[in-house]
């Protein structure tokens, strides 16, 4: 998959070289924000896998490809743009997941043009094929959910986990009576957990996630990478 991603970084580069070259212009306002990639090339895209593009007023641009993270620079002419080829973090995750992000980036070195319609950026090549379509997407989203019954207090605790391979993930508890909830947030991706049956300790399972703690240890498990993947060790250090 490196090898893939090289491929890619080496295909934009030639595919610069051919296009005309843009001046830096202001990024046109519409196309500013944070936005979240729903379709690539026409496929659509896996559910619970956020990939997600940024792009800023000072003309560069990144996010997350899905597994990595990237940055760019994006060159704006008449209307017209380009995305110049990204640097990218080169960790390996699930092959479905490599892939879509593969695909993310190929389609990025195709795009000329955009259009904002109804709050959907479609990013377009030659000829008006579609290369991505994105939603924008807010930086804080606020969840409410009203339980049944008399009030109930929200006990809720945030702890800091440090696992292997130097990730670090941050966990808020949330504990409503029988209720409990875990948001955890792994690198630029936020996860809604919430707790099922183990047989010791804590476990919660939300979207392609397993969190399963006890005392100061837990383990994130990806179940996209099968059921006897193994997952990675944390511990708790705040």
């Amino acid at each position: 998959m490196h090898r893939r991603l090289r491929v890619w970084t080496l295909a934009c580069l030639a595919f610069l070289a051919a296009a005309p070259a843009y001046a830096d212009e202001p990024v046109p306002g519409g196309l500013g924000g944070t936005w979240l990639a729903e379709d690539i090339g026409g496929n659509g895209v896996i559910d619970d896998l956020q990939t997600t593009l940024e792009i800023k007023p000072d003309g560069s641009y990144g996010g997350n490809g899905g597994c990595n993270t990237y940055r760019g620079k994006l060159k704006v002419q008449n209307g017209n743009i380009a995305f110049a080829p990204a640097a990218a973090t080169r960790k390996m995750c699930a092959p479905a997941i490599m892939d879509q992000e593969q695909k993310f980036f190929d389609a990025l070195g195709t795009v000329t043009s955009w259009k904002l319609e109804n709050g959907i950026l479609h990013l377009t090549g030659k000829e008006g094929a579609p290369a991505i379509r994105l939603a924008a997407l807010k930086n804080n989203t606020d969840v409410v959910i009203r339980l049944p019954g008399p009030e109930q207090s929200v006990a809720r605790e945030t702890r800091t986990y440090q696992c292997d391979g130097e990730q670090r993930i941050s966990v808020e508890y949330i504990n409503v009576g029988a209720n409990s909830l875990a948001v955890l947030r792994i690198g630029e991706e936020t996860v809604i957990a919430a707790n099922v049956i183990s047989a010791s300790g804590a476990k919660f399972a939300g979207g392609r996630h397993e969190w399963w703690t006890k005392g100061d240890e837990a383990t994130l498990y990806d179940l996209t990478k099968g059921e006897n993947a193994p997952g990675v060790n944390c511990r708790k250090t705040g």
